[in-house]
């Protein structure tokens, strides 16, 4: 019975092991990929050795080329901007809107809650024609106001804080009433420094939907200053050839930045989406 468990609880972590090494190998080839000159890039990859994985020739070359020559800087600036101030303006605002329907008693108050959570089920595609003419009539377009503000209110990050503030202890906000604060100083006295994990989760959410953003970024942009890194990251290519080495090391950047992100706050993340899903 003890050698039957032994070789089953072998055979799983040998299928996870077969598992984790196919899943990170084009990862690793593709970090090591970005240390090597671009004539390289294909010299080893068959037969598989050693080579493949380690660079026999070890250069920063498409580092310094990605930042010196397509300013990659500029971009990833650009991302990094958007996406924090969509956070900040995010959790105000959704934060806002989760807080009314949780403890607000207004009229069609379960309609419109309904819409909101519509709104995060409807394909973006359905809806970037009419957002990208709006776009143009207030003269937006190729600004930091046309990336950033429709991508602010998210219908599912107002459903986390809704489910959220439902469990909000409701004696905290007679105590703020008694002592004489208006809903909007409980909201940002009492409420949000009260709610630290979903704050992080929703805005973990909201980071990660503005990093990775790729169409909307391509409509309302026009010039090389405006671009995020997810745009540029399609400059690195000419008519004939592609220029692996510098998409490797481009590609590994906006991996690491938000990987970064999440790593130290993912307790909070886990704490935050798990808390909401359990209100009803």
């Amino acid at each position: 019975m003890k050698k039957h468990r032994a070789l089953k609880l072998t055979l799983f972590y040998l299928f996870h092991a077969i598992l984790i090494i196919i899943v990170f190998l084009p990862l690793v080839f593709a970090f090591t990929s970005s240390f090597r000159p671009l004539e390289d890039i294909y010299k080893y990859i068959s037969p598989l050795s050693l080579e493949t994985f380690i660079p026999k020739n070890f250069t920063l070359g498409a580092y310094r080329d990605i930042f010196v020559e397509f300013k990659f800087g500029r971009s990833v600036f650009n991302s990094v901007f958007i996406a924090l101030v969509t956070v900040l303006a995010g959790i105000l605002i959704n934060g806002m809107a989760g807080f009314a329907f949780a403890k607000f008693k207004f009229p069609f108050k379960r309609v419109l809650f309904v819409i909101v959570l519509l709104t995060f089920m409807v394909p973006f595609e359905l809806i970037s024609i009419n957002l990208y003419t709006i776009m143009i009539d207030f003269k937006w377009i190729d600004s930091f106001m046309a990336l950033i503000i429709p991508s602010i209110p998210n219908g599912m990050v107002i459903f986390l804080f809704r489910q959220y503030f439902q469990g909000f202890p409701d004696y905290l906000l007679e105590s703020a009433k008694i002592d004489g604060l208006n809903w909007a100083q409980t909201f940002f006295k009492i409420v949000l420094p009260n709610s630290k994990a979903i704050c992080i989760s929703s805005g973990l959410v909201l980071f990660i939907n503005q990093w990775e953003a790729f169409l909307w970024p391509v409509l309302v942009t026009r010039t090389k200053e405006m671009q995020t890194i997810q745009i540029a990251l399609n400059s690195f290519r000419t008519q004939y050839t592609k220029m692996w080495n510098n998409i490797f090391a481009a590609s590994l950047i906006a991996f690491m930045i938000p990987i970064l992100l999440i790593i130290p706050l993912q307790k909070f993340y886990v704490e935050g989406i798990t808390s909401a899903g359990t209100k009803e």
